[in-house]
Order: C-alpha cells, then sequence, then structure tokens
C-alpha cells in the first residue's frame, strides 16, 4: 500500500503560486510607479500599447516580474492563470471590460524596478503584436463596493506561455516578465474607465497579483 501511494503523491499534478517580485507601472506622470500599491492599464484610440518608436506618454501599463526559481524542472506545464483584483467600483461594466479586457504579453527588454524611469518605456516596451498575448481576461460580474477579481488563462494564446516560461527557466536570471494592457480608454470611455489593479505589496494576500502554475 505504501509503494502505492508514494508513487500517487509522485505523479499527482502539482500546483504553485508566485507573486511578483518586482512591479512597474508605466505612465508618464506616475509619482511612485515602482511602489507596488496599484497597478493600472488603459489604451488609445484603439491600441493597448504603442507600437515601436511610438511615444507612450498617453498610454498606461504595468509590468510585473517573477522569480521561477522553485519551480520544478523539466515538468509539463497544464494550467497557467494570472488572478488580479481591480478596486471595488471600477469605472467600467462587465461589457466595457469584455470589448477591452485586460492583455497579457511578454516585456521586451529588462526592468528593475528601483531604477525605474519613465524614459526607459521607450526600450522596455509591451510586445505590441496581436499574436504576443498570451491571453486576455475580464470579470464575470461586478457588485457594489466589492473587488473585482479578473482571472487570465495565459495557455490561451495565441502566443505560448508554456515555451516562454520553460526559456526564463533556463535563463541565468531564473525571471519572466509579464505586462499588462488594454485597449480601455478613458478619454472616450471617462477618466475613471481604467484598470486598477492591487499590487504586490497590497496588505491583504489574497487581493494581490498572483500566478498560479500547475504541473503534472
Amino acid at each position: 500500500m505504501l509503494p502505492l501511494l508514494l508513487a500517487f503523491a509522485l505523479a499527482a499534478p502539482k500546483t504553485i503560486t508566485l507573486v511578483p517580485t518586482e512591479t512597474v507601472w508605466v505612465y508618464a506622470n506616475a509619482s511612485t510607479p515602482a511602489d507596488g500599491t496599484y497597478l493600472r492599464a488603459w489604451g488609445v484610440e484603439g491600441k493597448s500599447c504603442p507600437p515601436e518608436g511610438e511615444d507612450a506618454g498617453q498610454f498606461s501599463f504595468s509590468y510585473l516580474k517573477w522569480d521561477l526559481a522553485d519551480l520544478p524542472k523539466g515538468a509539463k506545464i497544464t494550467s497557467a492563470k494570472l488572478t488580479l483584483t481591480n478596486i471595488a467600483d471600477p469605472g467600467f461594466t462587465v461589457e466595457t471590460s469584455k470589448r477591452c479586457p485586460i492583455e497579457v504579453r511578454p516585456v521586451v527588454g529588462e526592468f528593475e524596478a528601483k531604477k525605474w524611469t519613465f524614459d526607459m518605456s521607450s526600450k522596455v516596451r509591451p510586445n505590441g503584436d496581436d499574436k504576443s498575448i498570451f491571453g486576455t481576461g475580464f470579470p464575470d460580474k461586478i457588485a457594489s463596493e466589492t473587488p473585482v477579481p479578473i482571472t487570465v488563462d495565459l495557455l490561451k494564446g495565441p502566443n505560448k506561455f508554456a515555451e516562454a516560461l520553460d526559456k526564463a527557466q533556463g535563463g541565468s536570471s531564473h525571471t519572466i516578465s509579464l505586462s499588462i494592457t488594454s485597449k480601455l480608454d478613458p478619454s472616450a470611455d471617462g477618466r475613471s474607465c481604467i484598470y486598477k489593479l492591487y499590487g504586490q505589496n497590497e496588505s491583504k494576500e489574497w487581493l494581490r497579483p498572483q500566478l498560479v502554475l500547475t504541473f503534472e
């Protein structure tokens, strides 16, 4: 019986939950972009992030860095979810969020939160190609005075998160950086029509961003 139980334990899926080690809110007027309190995302004129070489001044997006050192090496990933929580009573509806969901993309370039300045955004930027999106997400419902959970399935694609994760695990830093972007446009739908998400320094752990990975 003991060998059977041991074999079952070894074969059982393993789920690991990670909180980002560093985050940056990328916006020209952000006074404390790396404090880890809130992350934000909005777009401009139907775009969620600027094309390469275009000024990012009117856009807002956020970067999250994750330490992968404790992940099992060589294991097959079967589920990858990014769970985020928007503040209560947002300026968007479920329908608006469906139309302009949160997008999760790779980050081109490397960032360090403590050294971040906005002028770095011309080189450290989201990959703006639609094919680069790992997944998108929007809330199922929005209740009054209640934080709004949003889950993104990173294996949905079109970009291949499993391959990106494997490459990051094999890199020298053993980290992966993700960007959060969206086409929500406060200039068209009102100033409060943005994603404002709790960061990794939120006192309530259940509100922090979480990368939930399951391996077989």
